[in-house]
């Protein structure tokens, strides 16, 4: 006898069969694309900072700051980067003389380490810590609050160790651009500066926000 012909539950169930199959390749194709989207190796980073709030004796406004770091990605999920960054902020005011003007500058170096979330997708959260060192220095006179006539008058050095903590999220634009934002918290170390005065309790502390673009250099081509 010749074979039957195939009846219409049997073919939805081969077309239900065969979907289920390219669903599968899709998912895999997918999943497979979405894992190399961020490949080990290294890249370049920079990020452009401004403060939220800065916690100082000295009164800070206008604070800004620029890095770029050197990273390495050594697994789907981890990071580290070397960064090089310059803080300037202006000084408008100190603790008993309030309308102090001055300026503040630090240079850093620091080591930060990153965990990535979500290695399969394009929006990416992250964490992250660092420690380094950085030389500050602070230029500021103005007329003490309980005596206008005496200029309190400061301008010191000071090198120092820091640490910071991040979160934030990146997004992938193409195989060696990311893109993204966070926030940031980055105190350097209770330091004296000298003044006329004497020493002046040194408190740096700021909450920033950042822009980020990661770069990744094709060495194939």
């Amino acid at each position: 006898m010749p074979p039957s012909a195939p009846t219409a539950p049997r073919i939805l169930s081969l077309m239900t069969r065969i979907a289920r199959l390219a669903t599968a390749a899709l998912c895999f194709a997918g999943t497979a694309q979405a894992h190399s989207l961020e490949e080990d190796g290294l890249y370049l980073a920079f990020r452009g900072y401004g403060a939220i709030n800065d916690q100082n004796n000295l009164h800070f406004s206008a604070s800004r700051e620029f890095g770029g770091a050197v990273g390495y990605r050594f697994s789907d999920v981890w990071r580290v980067e070397a960064e090089y960054a310059r803080r300037w902020a202006k000084i408008t005011g100190l603790n008993g003389a309030l309308t102090t003007k001055g300026d503040f500058d630090s240079h850093t170096l620091g080591v930060h380490l990153f965990r990535d979330f979500q290695p399969e997708k394009k929006l990416r959260p992250f964490v992250g810590l660092g420690i380094g060192g950085g030389i500050l220095d602070f230029d500021f006179k103005g007329p003490a609050d309980i005596n206008p006539d005496f200029i309190v008058i400061g301008n010191d050095t000071n090198i120092s160790t820091y640490g910071n903590v991040f979160a934030g999220s990146t997004y992938h634009i193409n195989s060696q651009l990311r893109v993204g934002l966070g926030f940031e918290y980055f105190s350097f170390s209770d330091q004296a500066v000298e003044s006329n005065i004497g020493d002046i309790d040194g408190i740096n502390r700021s909450y920033n926000f950042f822009a980020s673009m990661r770069w990744r250099p094709d060495f194939s081509r």
